[in-house]
């Protein structure tokens, strides 16, 4: 099957919604145009046209254009297609490399929030843009994302997006924010563990659990005490980053705290101590967890929730959503979500090939420099 016939199968399920008396180009050519766009790092809709014509050659084999499309036909499918739709059907495309992979017998879901900057000052938004965003762990795809007006409402929003992905069996990590007893008992509800960072809005709680982490009465080098650890020692880039992970060996010391924390088994510090230029920091969070994990495990979620973080650097740094001028809502929302599924591919394709350079800005570049590049990444996926 070649690959304009794969594209229109994975696409089907996107409702075209454009009055069909005017359509002039097939839904799925203009959505792989603007995935390629996107992929190459082009940031508005002209740019995926230019980028467009200079590979007219590329885009005749791969689609069924006779002519590039002009950048408002772009803009006019992104305000009328259904961002859940187009979502459902880029993750199918990514599960198509799932289905060649050996998958791990754990899922980290982590979820945390990103607010579209650009649309705090156009006036078209009557609030800033703000979509939280479920991501797999380690595989570094979404697996399911909700918009909300603004960051004040992002904590019920967390809990409808709980109700709308399945979490069974997975842990979910979440930052301070979403430190609430109605979060962690949904969590539990639907059959997961949760790993969540202890917010100093829980009060007597926090003093609580933050004295028992206070250092005089933690002893490294006593194994007696009560408290598990684990400890990491990594160097790079100029620096030394050691991560010391503490779990309570007993929580019954917070008994009175335990019926309103639904599922609370462990209670946990990271102590993380940076050495750069003869300068050392010390930073300590304090975490609860419905997980029977031991610290080294523990340690791993927290570590692997920057991943989310990561995510989100990535599209303001290499594919400029920050600076997005569109006015549409529905359309910056699609843009989000092509932005999201193109970091999957490229981080997947370089995991899993021989690439030279592991970064995600040099395959973007070589994406746009080299038309074979380009094409054995869209392969990699559609074969």
């Amino acid at each position: 099957m070649s690959l304009v016939e794969r594209m229109a199968v994975y696409f089907c399920l996107v409702e075209d919604k454009r009055n069909k008396s005017y359509v002039e180009y097939r839904l799925p050519d203009i959505l792989l145009l603007l995935i390629c766009g996107i992929i190459c790092g082009c940031e508005n809709a002209e740019a995926i046209i230019e980028f467009g014509e200079e590979r007219e050659e590329f885009f005749r084999q791969h689609t069924e254009f006779e002519r590039m499309p002009c950048p408002k036909t772009l803009l006019n499918v992104l305000h009328v297609i259904n961002p859940s739709h187009l979502e459902l059907c880029l993750y199918g495309i990514l599960r198509n490399v799932f289905s060649r992979e050996c998958r791990p017998k754990e899922r980290q879901i982590c979820i945390d929030g990103k607010t579209v900057c650009s649309t705090a000052v156009m006036k078209e938004y009557e609030k800033p843009l703000h979509i939280i965003t479920g991501l797999l762990a380690d595989y570094r795809v979404t697996v399911g994302q909700i918009t909300v007006n603004d960051k004040s409402n992002e904590i019920p929003a967390v809990r409808e997006l709980l109700d709308l992905i399945d979490i069974k069996g997975a842990v979910v990590t979440l930052d301070a924010m979403h430190c609430q007893k109605d979060t962690v008992e949904k969590i539990i509800e639907n059959k997961a563990d949760y790993v969540v960072q202890l917010k100093r809005n829980q009060g007597n709680f926090y003093e609580d659990v933050y004295a028992m982490f206070d250092e005089k009465y933690m002893d490294e080098t006593d194994t007696d005490c009560e408290y598990e650890m684990f400890e990491t020692i990594e160097k790079g880039h100029g620096r030394i980053e050691k991560r010391v992970c503490y779990v309570l060996r007993d929580v019954e010391y917070f008994t009175d705290y335990l019926d309103t924390w639904k599922g609370l088994k462990k209670i946990f510090a990271v102590k993380r101590t940076v050495t750069k230029d003869e300068k050392t920091s010390v930073e300590l969070s304090c975490y609860l967890s419905s997980a029977n994990a031991p610290a080294e495990k523990l340690l791993s979620y927290t570590r692997k929730h920057w991943q989310i973080e990561s995510f989100h650097w990535l599209l303001d740094v290499n594919f400029g959503e920050d600076s997005s001028k569109v006015r549409n809502k529905n359309a910056q929302i699609c843009l989000n979500v092509m932005r999201k599924f193109s970091i999957s591919m490229l981080k997947k394709y370089i995991d899993n090939n021989p690439v030279k350079r592991k970064t995600i800005s040099a395959n973007m570049r070589k994406c746009l420099l080299n038309p074979s590049y380009l094409e054995s990444i869209l392969q990699y996926f559609c074969s």
